[in-house]
């Protein structure tokens, strides 16, 4: 596990105040940190991400792509790291990001705080395939599961693995982009219920590269709980929550569009001991669904990073991220042994178009019964009265975006109408 070594000496740290939050991700981790004292450094590859927008960004860095360009990203973190007096403390959530962390720990843990699982351990939580191994040999409750590379056959395929059963890639970096371009939507898995549609998917995912094949569980999304929390070095739990998906785009294995926490004793109970079991490090997240029939939870993945959930656990009570930089700077503090429910996390956009494609026309929600369910005190993933502009940017990227699908012809109707009476050429506004 990676733990913070001492820092270069004073000349080379220019900058002083407090340790820095260094954040790679989201809205939803920057907001553990406002009004807390503690500057807030974001890092990105892309320019044009929201979180550099926030007005309570002090600081931001753009890094080469750490997947395609590791040592100048590698380079160019160490170089934000060294400007500090106070050795920063680093987030990172994706697992892109998480790879690329612990693949250069030795380096990185010279310049920032952190920790995390053991090299070996981390590589293996995020390979679907290798996860399954290790959930067999650990006895962890997981549904039946096939790697490919272990498969010569759809017919194998469908005698180790009954029907229903998804498809996964073996890690998700990128799939989520892939799928989105060639469905449409943001699929984290693939479904098939007939032996015809797991050939298909078999045949197709075989072409592309490595995947697993999991038993599909019983139940909708509601029925997706999860295990959220920060491990110290010993693997000890010092704070934790328990998440459940309301709704998500699509509504079959897409990203969440609407989470609730709840007070569920066997999530918390299963999730203490895989922490224990397996010696966790650092933050974690822990995927399960219920089977309602048998009355059981399943494991699906285990993530050792931050996500999205972190907000949402900072306003009920459990903030993970300031529980995090506590412990790396060797504060002492009165951590929380419990936390709220009653608040919910929405991404509003997605979640109006799962509505609209998936939830209304399979005849699940009604227009009234979905505005209904959005009554309540709610926090949103990009929106904030407080810092509009994150939305603001994302809101002039969708239409931009939206903009260049539309034909020429009805670009050129659209800008007309709205030029009308400017003095504009509509040749400089159309390319």
């Amino acid at each position: 596990m990676a733990t913070a070594r001492q820092p270069p000496s004073e000349p080379q740290r220019a900058i002083r105040g407090p340790a820095p939050a260094v954040i790679s991700g989201d809205l939803n981790m920057l907001r553990c940190f406002v009004g807390r004292g503690i500057p807030i450094v974001i890092v990105a590859s892309d320019p044009q991400e929201p979180t550099l927008r926030s007005r309570f960004c002090e600081r931001s860095q753009i890094i080469a792509p750490p997947a395609q360009h590791p040592e100048r990203a590698l380079s160019e973190l160490e170089a934000l790291g060294s400007s500090y007096c106070q050795t920063p403390v680093l987030y990172y959530g994706t697992d892109e990001m998480l790879l690329f962390v612990s693949r250069n720990r030795e380096r990185l843990a010279r310049m920032f705080r952190f920790s995390m699982p053991e090299p070996e351990l981390v590589e293996t939580l995020v390979d679907k395939a290798r996860f399954a191994a290790l959930a067999q040999r650990a006895a962890l409750p997981v549904p039946e599961t096939a790697a490919s590379k272990e498969l010569s056959s759809a017919r194998e395929l469908l005698e180790r693995v009954p029907l229903p059963c998804a498809f996964k890639p073996n890690v998700h970096i990128g799939w989520l982009r892939q799928r989105a371009d060639k469905d449409h939507v943001p699929k984290k898995a693939l479904y098939a219920a007939t032996r015809e549609q797991a050939e298909m998917l078999y045949d197709e995912l075989s072409a592309r590269g490595s995947f697993v094949v999991q038993r599909w569980i019983p139940g909708d999304e509601s029925s997706v709980y999860s295990f959220h929390c920060y491990a110290d070095r010993r693997s000890k739990v010092l704070g934790w929550f328990v998440g459940r998906k309301i709704r998500t785009y699509p509504k079959q294995a897409g990203v969440s569009t609407f989470l609730e926490l709840v007070h569920e004793p066997r999530v918390t109970k299963l999730g203490f001991e895989i922490v224990e079991r397996l010696g966790l490090v650092g933050p974690l997240k822990i995927d399960f669904k219920k089977d309602a029939g048998r009355e059981q939870f399943y494991v699906l993945e285990l993530n050792p990073r931050y996500t999205l959930w972190c907000h949402l656990g900072a306003v009920s009570g459990v903030n993970l991220p300031k529980i995090a930089y506590a412990y790396e700077l060797g504060e002492n503090c009165a951590l929380p042994h419990d936390y709220r429910t009653g608040v919910r996390w929405i991404a509003f956009g997605n979640d109006l178009r799962s509505f609209l494609r998936s939830y209304r026309p399979a005849g699940e929600l009604s227009t009234i019964e979905w505005l209904y369910s959005l009554r309540g005190k709610k926090i949103y993933d990009v929106f904030s009265w407080r810092d509009p502009l994150p939305w603001l940017s994302s809101a002039l990227a969708y239409a931009q975006a939206a903009s260049r699908r539309l034909p020429l012809r009805a670009r050129r109707a659209v800008i007309s109408r709205s030029t009308e009476r400017a003095d504009i050429p509509q040749s400089e506004l159309v390319a």
